[in-house]
């Protein structure tokens, strides 16, 4: 063999071997890849709680307790009495916290998404976590929640509805950071 044809040999030999590491790192960096988001979306994905649960959780929050006082009183049996006559007492979150710690703490620490929302339930979600009053609509074909939201209030309210709800804006443009009206109705098909 001439040398031209060994080093074009080596050269193939080279530029095979490296497209076959780069096939295997590429489809491993995939596989990671898919493997780390996975986890991440596991990680972010939030917590489930049933409606009366976060709203007893937004209630002791309304009292202005911290995160981390929250999950410490709970754990020691000792929530202050409730201040709101339709929530009459924290015990769900004692029981929560008792038979689910894992799921209380990540409720109260990085959020959650209520499991099955009712029209009244959102309606006092909304009067707990943001002191505003929404009007509710029973009435079949247009049931729905109106309230005044700001965007921030919009954004927590969000993630926190359950599936099968969504937030409908009531007027167009830009609100400039100010509240305007919402309706937060049943994905209609």
């Amino acid at each position: 063999m001439t040398e031209k044809n060994e080093i074009h040999e080596k050269n193939e030999t080279t530029e095979t071997t490296e497209a076959t590491e780069a096939k295997k790192t590429t489809g491993t960096t995939a596989t990671n890849a898919a493997t780390a988001a996975a986890a991440a979306a596991d990680k972010t994905e939030r917590v489930k709680l049933s409606q009366w649960d976060a709203i007893v959780l937004e209630s002791v929050r309304s009292l202005g307790l911290t995160d981390e006082e929250i999950l410490h009183r709970t754990a020691q049996g000792d929530l202050p009495a409730s201040r709101d006559e339709a929530i009459p007492s924290f015990e769900p979150l004692l029981t929560l916290q008792a038979e689910q710690p894992e799921t209380f703490e990540r409720a109260v620490t990085e959020g959650y998404r209520i499991k099955y929302n009712t029209l009244g339930g959102i309606n006092t979600w909304i009067r707990i976590v943001f002191g505003r009053e929404a009007e509710v609509e029973r009435s079949e074909g247009i049931e729905g929640v109106a309230s005044e939201l700001t965007p921030a209030e919009r954004d927590r309210l969000e993630p926190v509805l359950s599936i099968g709800w969504t937030i409908e804006p009531q007027q167009s443009g830009e609100t400039n950071g100010e509240a305007a009206p919402y309706r937060i109705v049943p994905v209609r098909s």
